[in-house]
């Protein structure tokens, strides 16, 4: 007789869960672009439309969290190589927190800091001093079919024989 994991169970109809509502939610892939240069702004929209997303530009951080808190959001490129960064940083901390986000961080070629700051905090991608966006929507482009594998349901499981109930012939 064979035994499923009550854990493993219910942990599994809670991810299914969140995939089918991901799955709803991604018939239209969201990126949310935070950048305080409006030129940079452009190009990591451009980026980002090339790859798939239905991008939204934010130019202040106060703009960017009131998106988030309204829609969800499968990709972030947060701008760090402009003025406002203290009030990017925290919408980007939010971000990584929030399962499923992929995040791309444009940092400053002069601040190795920041780079392992953004490691630390589960951004996807560092890139420092991005200047153009024929590469970056090439990144976009795969941040998309990630996204896609990630919101696909997830099989169902067949059930597992407890641990220490193997049988030798």
């Amino acid at each position: 007789m064979t035994f499923r994991d009550a854990k493993t169970k219910a942990r599994g109809q809670i991810q299914l869960r969140f995939a089918k509502r991901a799955a709803k939610a991604v018939a239209t892939f969201q990126c949310l672009v935070l950048s305080a240069d409006p030129q940079r702004g452009k190009m990591l929209e451009q980026a980002a439309t090339d790859g798939g997303w239905r991008a939204s530009v934010c130019t202040d951080a106060a703009t960017a969290m009131n998106h988030v808190n309204r829609s969800f959001v499968h990709l972030a490129i947060v701008d760090l190589a402009t003025q406002d960064t203290e009030g990017f940083r925290a919408v980007l901390e939010k971000l990584t927190a929030t399962a499923g986000v992929l995040s791309i961080v444009c940092g400053n070629d002069s601040d190795p800091t920041e780079e392992l700051w953004a490691r630390q905090l589960g951004a996807w991608l560092y890139l420092p001093g991005v200047e153009e966006s024929s590469n970056l929507a090439l990144l976009c482009g795969e941040a998309r079919h990630i996204a896609q594998r990630v919101s696909k349901p997830i099989p169902e499981e067949s059930p597992a024989a407890p641990v220490g109930q193997e049988s030798f012939s």
